[in-house]
């Protein structure tokens, strides 16, 4: 994945354009003005925040922050998935 950095930067801004049923984000980067951050990206690295969110959940239980944050990235990771296999087809 090319300007992995950048695109965890700014996952929200794309969770929130895909969530709203735009087409293909594109974000200026290093490398190119008009960088794709594909639906599938967006999927992988939402994955990966929420498998972080759930080791910070466990290594502080009593932090609601965390509970919140994985309640909530569950949510978005199973719409982006139903919007992801609706893309393949």
């Amino acid at each position: 994945m090319k300007c992995r950095i950048a695109k965890q930067r700014l996952l929200s801004q794309a969770i929130e354009h895909y969530l709203n049923k735009r087409t293909l984000f594109h974000f200026m980067s290093l490398y190119d003005d008009n960088e794709p951050y594909p639906l599938g990206e967006v999927v992988l690295l939402l994955s990966e925040r929420l498998e972080s969110f759930k080791r910070d959940c466990e290594q502080y239980p009593n932090n609601e922050s965390y509970q919140m944050a994985i309640l909530q990235a569950e949510k978005q990771l199973k719409r982006l998935i139903k919007f992801h296999q609706l893309a393949i087809k």
